[in-house]
């Protein structure tokens, strides 16, 4: 896939295609963990800026926020802020290396998330080779374990009005049963019927605790359970379904 040429083509689109996890962050948890490395001393990188959507957080905690985004188009709207202290840089994130500044934080949210697993490591290494020695990224991950949270939310509630679960329609697990076993072995499962990767807790604790780099904190952004079902019964409350956010040092 060419990634620009998709990306562009959703630019226009970009509030109704692309989940909003700002706004559906329930507790405002992401927002906290910006601002605990808020300095106005320092510039950050948002990987992934798509058309901004960041910004308004990101622009007036830091000294500079470089945007960096494979479509020239987001980026065209991107640039429509009011924001002083933001610049640009198109480039595919999934590049063998990016030539960009080094920084004391990045964030970067739902980006290495496709089909590709080797793809999204390269650009999760392109994040943290970004960072000074002591500098923090913060990433936003879909998680695995929610995806099984919620077939099971789904199963209970076929439960309780009474359909056993061979009844259940088979087509209610089309993001498994559309995938092949390896896909799923690799956690990949569909959104919106868009092949997508997910993320284990362990497997994000092996893969960002070597190295130069070590993980601080791993936690949960809870999302309503409007956002996985239409209509959902009201019964329906916590645990809630979740992205992982992460917090990664570079310790070397």
């Amino acid at each position: 896939m060419n990634d620009a040429l998709h990306w562009n083509g959703i630019a226009d689109n970009y509030d109704r295609e692309i989940f909003n996890v700002f706004k559906n962050d329930k507790k405002r948890k992401l927002k906290k963990y910006i601002m605990k490395y808020a300095n106005k001393k320092n510039t950050a990188i948002d990987f992934g800026c798509g058309v901004g959507k960041a910004l308004p957080l990101l622009a007036p905690l830091f000294k500079e926020i470089i945007g960096i985004d494979v479509s020239a188009k987001c980026i065209a709207i991107a640039k429509s802020s009011p924001y002083s202290n933001v610049s640009f840089k198109e480039a595919d994130l999934a590049a063998k290396k990016i030539d960009v500044q080094t920084v004391d934080f990045a964030f970067c949210c739902n980006v290495a998330m496709s089909d590709d697993v080797s793809r999204n490591l390269r650009i999760i290494n392109n994040v943290l080779s970004a960072l000074n020695k002591g500098g923090v990224a913060l990433f936003v991950l879909p998680s695995m374990e929610s995806v099984s949270l919620s077939a099971m939310s789904l199963i209970n509630w076929y439960a309780k009005e009474g359909t056993e679960f061979s009844e259940i329609p088979s087509d209610e697990f089309n993001h498994f049963l559309s995938r092949t076993e390896k896909q799923v072995q690799e956690g990949i499962v569909s959104i919106d019927n868009v092949p997508t990767k997910h993320y284990l807790f362990t497997e994000l604790y092996a893969m960002f605790n070597s190295g130069n780099f070590a993980m601080q904190r791993l936690d949960r952004i809870e999302y309503g359970w409007e956002t996985e079902f239409d209509a959902p019964p009201t019964w329906m409350q916590a645990p809630y379904p979740w992205d992982w956010v992460v917090e990664v040092k570079r310790v070397k």
